[in-house]
């Protein structure tokens, strides 16, 4: 970090001054460290977030809500949104990360792991010590392992975990005779995501830099419980409107 301007304040009742380091046009809350007789700055308090990554795989959409509506609660103006849920995304470049943002990552349960498709698509990502918040959504039954597998992964693609949630959405398989969590995220859930994206923002507003920062803990097990396998399902073909054209045989075939 090149430094520019160091400026030390005694604040009203201390005796100590507070130091504040002028860097690339944004002000850091620094301390000084002694080392071989000569001052150190080094951040440790204020980041400064200037822009905000939406990245969900999200094939329902429900994943995608929970993210949005934790993002209205961070209050960061310069949004993009990555979707990792079209096939198409397996083959695009790497998506490179700055460390002067922070990302929304986002994924649904499958039987308490990770999709395998949501997995090989968060592999592409590369941060760069990019502070990032995680996120699971499950259908009402349980997350299990889900959010430990989801910090392993970010982890090691280069970002630093600092805030961290799982939330209820409509379970995929849920339908008329057998609802499952049915209308989730309702009004009262996206509030309580919003709630919690103000409570990011004003963490992110007093956290240390990300190299000093301590690695976030989350329930799961390790080593991950063995996912089960998913029931065989496949579209059910309305005889009366279906014309042969054939569009959905690949996609019960790749089921």
């Amino acid at each position: 970090m090149e430094l520019h301007y160091l400026l030390g304040l005694v604040p009203r009742g201390e005796n100590q001054p507070v130091f504040w380091l002028l860097s690339n046009n944004s002000w850091y809350k620094v301390r000084k460290t002694y080392f071989s007789e000569k001052v150190i700055p080094v951040v440790t308090i204020i980041m400064n977030i200037n822009s905000l990554k939406l990245i969900y795989f999200s094939p329902t959409q429900t994943t995608r809500k929970i993210v949005e509506g934790i993002a209205q609660g961070i209050q960061v103006a310069r949004v993009e949104r990555v979707d990792l849920t079209p096939p198409a995304t397996r083959m695009r470049k790497p998506k490179e990360m700055r460390r002067d943002e922070l990302a929304i990552i986002g994924s649904p349960v499958y039987t308490g792991r990770l999709p395998t498709d949501a997995i090989h698509r968060l592999q592409r990502l590369r941060g760069n010590n990019t502070p990032v918040v995680i996120v699971v959504v499950y259908g009402n039954r349980a997350y299990e392992d889900a959010l430990l597998e989801l910090r392993d992964v970010v982890l090691r693609a280069g970002f630093k975990p600092v805030a961290a949630g799982a939330f209820i959405g409509e379970h995929s398989l849920s339908n008329n005779a057998t609802p499952i969590a049915p209308g989730r995220p309702d009004a009262e859930n996206l509030r309580r995501t919003k709630e919690f994206g103000n409570i990011i923002h004003q963490k992110m507003r007093n956290m240390q830099a990300p190299d000093e920062m301590s690695l976030l803990q989350v329930p799961g097990n390790s080593p991950y419980r063995e996912p089960t396998a998913l029931p065989k399902i496949s579209p059910v073909t309305q005889e009366i409107v279906c014309i042969k054209c054939e569009k959905c045989a690949p996609q019960q075939r790749s089921q």
